[in-house]
């Protein structure tokens, strides 16, 4: 993975953004919405159900400027901004570890300060979400913007506050730091004193979605080879790939150019308890169909080799464990898919070259991060976080 300088490369990611057509574009001041269409190519591709990835759609409603990339990135990079003022998007969706954790869950979640809760859910890295059509492990929201401030709202529901008082509490913050004046007034002409705080809450997801629609894996070893380079990955990749295309079945959830249905699945990863029910229902509760008990939104498998543990729960720590996983047949849960209740098959030697294919879609990247915010030193966040650490 490339990552670079903003300064080094921003006008460059902000030129590119803004070269995607408006066809696979929304108007809603979030997500695209839309299956990713593969980029045109002259090639024949050896697996054309697995296209390369194309340019990240772009919000005509809120183009990119480097203004707006600017803020988005002391948005995510400030501890300040969440329940406490201990906790940074980056501490969770951490940039250097491909934009998540690598921690097993359940662990206390800091951003409360002494209102410790417990996430049992497994950091997502925020790689390629601009490609999905719902957020999520679950899949409870439904356009981009609004899902990258979403754990705000989290933090406050947490202590009993409302979406109102989330934004409240956020705009209470930005309007006693000086240089979040200025970045949003040049960012989206707003003037966060005079704003309504549901504004300006509104108006920091729109940031969040410039800088996240550049976090994009492409271009990886697989491409190049399906697109005709011989050279690009090994021989026991090359059997991983007909194998994930064929005898494993992996298609049929993880297909397209990024790799994923944007479907539901129940594979069997949720603990059952005692009563018959599950330790985390997942989409079932958001929908209240019964049928959605245990499902889970299908990731992509783009940069999934760094993105370490598995599963909404983390419970599957290498991808060895989850190969081994579905080769069981994945079929202990009532509810789980039918699909995948089979055992594959697969020996000790297919299953190493499976995963020797996903580790060739580990593609590279250009992601946007700040210099040292102006904003605020790291001895005023270290005295801040001693202050609000439980003794």
């Amino acid at each position: 993975m490339k990552i670079r300088r903003w300064k080094e490369t921003g006008c460059a990611v902000v030129a590119a953004l803004c070269l995607t057509t408006a066809a696979g574009c929304s108007s809603d001041g979030g997500s695209s919405n839309q299956e990713p269409q593969p980029s045109p190519t002259a090639v024949t591709l050896r697996y054309p159900q697995f296209p390369p990835i194309p340019e990240p759609p772009v919000d005509p409603a809120n183009p990119p400027t480097m203004a707006k990339l600017e803020l988005g990135t002391y948005l995510f990079f400030d501890p300040r901004l969440s329940g406490s003022g201990f906790t940074a998007c980056n501490n969770c969706h951490v940039f250097n570890t491909s934009f998540q954790d690598n921690l097993v869950k359940p662990r206390p979640d800091t951003s409360q300060g002494d209102d410790f809760f417990t996430l049992k859910r497994n950091t997502e890295s925020l790689f390629n979400i601009v490609y999905r059509d719902d957020f999520f492990r679950d899949g409870k929201v439904t356009e981009l913007a609004p899902s990258l401030v979403e754990p705000w709202v989290e933090d406050n529901q947490q202590l009993g506050k409302t979406h109102e008082l989330a934004a409240e509490h956020l705009t209470e913050i930005l309007r006693g730091i000086d240089g979040y004046k200025k970045l949003f007034r040049e960012a989206y002409d707003l003037d966060i004193d005079t704003a309504e705080p549901h504004e300006v809450f509104d108006t920091a997801g729109l940031a969040f979605a410039v800088w996240v629609r550049q976090v994009v894996s492409r271009n990886a070893p697989f491409d190049r080879w399906n697109a005709g380079d011989d050279s690009a990955i090994d021989a026991s990749a090359q059997r991983g790939a007909a194998l994930f295309a064929g005898k494993a079945g992996c298609f049929v959830c993880h297909t397209g150019p990024n790799f994923t249905d944007n479907g539901f699945h129940n594979i069997s990863s949720a603990v059952l308890l005692e009563d018959g029910s599950r330790d985390d229902e997942g989409r079932s509760v958001v929908t209240g169909v019964e049928a959605d008990r245990g499902k889970f939104q299908t990731p992509t498998l783009r940069h999934a080799s760094r993105t370490t543990p598995y599963f909404h729960d983390g419970s599957r720590a290498t991808l060895l464990d989850v190969v081994r996983h579905f080769n069981t047949g994945a079929g202990s849960d009532p509810n789980h898919d039918p699909v995948l209740g089979r055992p594959l098959g697969l020996t000790d030697d297919e299953m190493l070259d499976l995963i020797s294919f996903i580790r060739s879609l580990r593609g590279e990247s250009v992601v946007l991060w700040g210099p040292k915010s102006p904003l605020y030193t790291q001895a005023e966040v270290d005295e801040l976080q001693r202050e609000l650490l439980p003794k």
